[in-house]
């Protein structure tokens, strides 16, 4: 039997009472071919993790959204899905997930900064090709993972089949609560795949530590990877309980179970080294975080449960429950001095919720997402939670000398807690069984608008599209260029934190100046340098000052959530800014010119610059041209002569 217990020296008058408890010990031989009844149950399980699933998809779980090729329009999932498409173009041909799209915002780079969600999205697409439907089973096989990750992961802390199968239920109740479901519906994926490989990867270390086995090697690895995968930052911050842990630990083993963690630890960086690489090297392009010690947010106590966990008393109780018996489940472990599997899994506990808390009133934590730690930590509450629960019907039956007796007693406490709180377990049951169905396609209005989008407009020139953050499905215009073959300033990510998104139109404001403050020369020079031919505006402040522009002509009435127009910039559309060129091919593969002609041995295009470009022929330079009402630089080749064709592919500088 594994374990890593001592002897527990006590006063005579509570050596009973410990004998009782350090006896029922959770670490068991005994498993699911042994128990095979608990197999069943697990499959069970699984069986209604899959229906919920289905329920995402189709409220009469028939899984038809799930195979067709409409797109999820919820949160960030359009945006992850149209950087996936992308990124898995990129990785087949050049093997590497970054790529420059001038689709959006004049030219800007996708890479592992921006838009960092979009990795489980990419890798979705690799596997099953660049359809919807491979984004979607890819999210499905996400959710259909968490009973078996959190049962597995139980079972390799040492917990009986039947500890494991209530870790699975108490996971499955956490995945579909209000936290989880937000991240899940806002497409936050990567930090829930961070999560489950964290658990995962915390019971692999400590089993390591008690068996030193080659597959626990191997599945410290495999979870190493997936985790550096998922979320670096995440991984990065819990390296402060992985070192402390081996530490404490490494005295007790040899130099060769040192040097087997950690290249265990290192290969699993070593694995996600390209696309790291190219996380580290575009890091620049985020805006700064405000470091000030003094940007607090003044959010209360109550406020924060309320953003984090929900304003009904379901969510909070159920994390209360969690968290609270979690805590109770670690004491039970250290007090039977297994103090590595208690004390890594106390520390989560404790440290995740009150980073989270420390987000609502320091705005850098907020800006990096400290505040999803909260789900994180009812992630690692889900085992120590079944266990205590565990431990104390085999204490109960011990006390009573029949072990019937001792989960009657637990079963009896649980029955209690659901009576005098029906309402809200009704609706934990409720959000377990039926969850809440996506946006799945484009609904009428927005076939139209696309359909009106390629009718009336020509890819010569861009499109100036308003942002509504307010929008139910506001990042759906993400997915316009692949459904209209046009390229736009705005509509990829309202709420994008990166320098390349600053000539966005909103409500009120053009480029961060308010729309009241631009002269019609301005707006004539802004559409000059980002070549706009065509503005889609729906609020009433950007209609009325473009409509008292003369050089706007109002065009088509269109429809999306509201009433809004396509109108015309009269100009003479051109990608070209100094010099001349006919444009062949302007897209995320590559950028082709011909007949070039440069103007004082120059082009200027109306791109944004970026290092990395590969021109041919090879005697052309890219070079920053300045711009100062933008924080990213025009792109300008210098071309020694007039050349017949120039051809610019994007790859690492």
């Amino acid at each position: 039997m594994i374990n890593d217990l001592a002897p527990i020296p006590t006063p005579e008058y509570a050596r009973s009472a410990m004998k009782l408890l350090v006896s029922n010990v959770s670490m068991s031989d005994v498993g699911f071919r042994q128990r095979p009844g608990w197999g069943i149950v697990l499959l069970g399980l699984v069986g209604w993790q899959t229906l919920t699933t289905l329920s995402l998809f189709d409220a009469d779980r028939s899984g038809r959204s799930l195979l067709d090729d409409r797109p999820i329009l919820n949160g960030m999932h359009p945006l992850h899905w149209y950087h996936a498409v992308l990124g898995g173009r990129s990785w087949r041909e050049g093997g590497f997930g970054s790529c420059y799209d001038p689709s959006f915002q004049a030219g800007y780079p996708k890479t592992p900064v921006f838009d960092a969600g979009s990795r489980p999205g990419e890798l979705f697409v690799l596997l099953g090709g660049e359809q919807a439907a491979s984004y979607k089973v890819g999210l499905a096989c996400c959710c259909l993972m968490v009973p078996i990750v959190f049962a597995v992961a139980a079972r390799w802390l040492g917990c009986g089949p039947g500890t494991a199968c209530l870790t699975a239920a108490f996971a499955i109740l956490w995945w579909w609560s209000g936290p989880v479901q937000r991240l899940l519906e806002e497409g936050h994926t990567d930090w829930l795949w961070a999560g489950m490989a964290l658990v995962a990867h915390t019971a692999l270390t400590i089993r390591f530590h008690l068996t030193a086995s080659w597959a626990d090697w191997l599945g410290l690895l495999l979870t190493a990877a997936v985790g550096w995968f998922s979320h670096p930052i995440v991984w990065l911050g819990f390296g402060l309980l992985f070192v402390p842990f081996f530490v404490i630990v490494a005295t007790g083993h040899s130099v060769l179970w040192s040097l087997a963690l950690w290249g265990a630890w290192g290969l699993g960086v070593g694995v996600n080294l390209p696309w790291l690489m190219d996380w580290w090297r575009h890091c620049w392009i985020q805006v700064p975080l405000p470091l000030d010690p003094a940007s607090t947010l003044q959010v209360s106590f109550t406020q924060w449960l309320t953003r984090q966990v929900g304003a009904d008393g379901a969510d909070r109780g159920l994390a209360a429950f969690l968290l609270g018996l979690g805590l109770w489940g670690n004491l039970a472990w250290i007090i039977r001095r297994r103090w590595s599997t208690g004390g890594m899994f106390a520390a989560t506990a404790l440290l995740l919720p009150a980073l989270s808390l420390g987000s609502a009133f320091w705005q850098p934590f907020e800006a990096i997402g400290l505040s999803k730690l909260l789900v994180l930590a009812g992630f690692f509450a889900v085992i120590p939670c079944a266990s205590g629960l565990s431990d104390l019907a085999n204490f109960l039956g011990r006390m009573t000398r029949h072990p019937v007796r001792g989960a009657a007693l637990v079963f009896t406490a649980m029955a209690v807690l659901v009576v005098a709180f029906d309402g809200d377990v009704q609706t934990i049951v409720q959000r377990a069984r039926q969850a809440r169905p996506w946006h799945i396609g484009l609904n009428r209005d927005q076939h139209r608008l696309v359909a009106t989008l390629r009718a009336a407009t020509r890819p010569e020139a861009r499109i100036l599209w308003e942002e509504r953050p307010e929008h139910p499905t506001p990042n759906w215009s993400a997915l316009l260029p692949l459904y209209t073959e046009r390229a736009f300033v705005g509509g990829l990510d309202s709420h994008a934190r990166v320098d390349h998104a600053h000539a966005r139109l909103t409500s009120t404001e053009l480029a961060g100046r308010p729309l009241d403050d631009w002269t019609d020369s301005e707006l004539s020079d802004f559409c000059e340098r980002y070549n706009i031919g065509y503005i889609v505006c729906w609020s009433p402040k950007p209609l009325q000052r473009f409509r008292n522009w003369s050089s706007v002509s109002p065009m088509v009435p269109v429809r999306d959530w509201g009433e809004g127009w396509l109108m015309e910039v009269r100009r003479l559309p051109s990608f070209i800014l100094k010099g001349k060129a006919r444009v062949v091919q302007i897209d995320a593969r590559r950028i082709a010119l011909a007949e070039v002609e440069p103007e004082d041995g120059v082009l200027v295009l109306s791109l944004h610059y970026q290092d990395g470009f590969r021109i041919t022929p090879n005697d052309i330079v890219a070079e920053r041209e300045p711009d100062p009402d933008d924080p990213i630089p025009r792109l300008r080749l210098r071309i020694p002569r007039p050349t017949l064709r120039v051809m610019l592919t994007w790859g690492r500088p």
